[in-house]
């Protein structure tokens, strides 16, 4: 009888660290409320390639420009910080052109801009391995490059947060 016992409360043990062992949490993928949360606080919004900050209106550069100035410095400083502390560790930077000059040269100069982005991204603590770089050329336009505010508004870089 005693180890009839001692068997049923086994299998009981066992059952339980079974059943048990199937409620384990699989890791989280995607972001959770409180970086969304800063995502739109710092003027991300959600599009198909993942959560996209453009720059476009706030961080432009001149023709044939490939430098950051000043103010648009600080907003890749404000936006790294806060990514960072919220655990947002990978981003990718995506430079654009207006459709001015050849192609080959747009995309290079394209790249450089992505490139002047993520250099202050890696100031404020983002590691250089955790930024992929695209450089578009004039590829994706958000204005007509028939006017110069146009052209203007496609000198741009933008700065996307997967959600995977």
């Amino acid at each position: 009888m005693f180890t009839l016992a001692v068997r049923l409360f086994s299998a009981l043990l066992l059952m339980a660290a079974l059943t048990l062992s199937g409620c384990q949490t699989a890791p989280q993928k995607g972001l959770t409320p409180a970086q969304v949360a800063v995502l739109k606080q710092q003027g991300f919004e959600l599009t198909d390639d993942g959560w996209e900050f453009g720059l476009s209106g706030k961080v432009l550069f001149g023709s044939d420009i490939e430098s950051l100035n000043a103010a648009s410095t600080e907003i890749v400083e404000r936006i790294g910080k806060a990514l960072l502390g919220v655990g947002i560790e990978r981003v990718r930077v995506d430079g654009h052109t207006d459709a001015s000059g050849k192609e080959t040269y747009n995309q290079q100069l394209s790249l450089r801009r992505a490139k002047s982005v993520a250099n202050v991204l890696g100031t404020v603590g983002m590691k250089a391995e955790n930024i992929q770089l695209q450089g578009l050329g004039s590829s994706e336009p958000v204005a007509s490059n028939d006017t110069a505010a146009g052209r203007t508004e496609n000198r741009r870089v933008s700065i996307v947060v997967s959600a995977d």
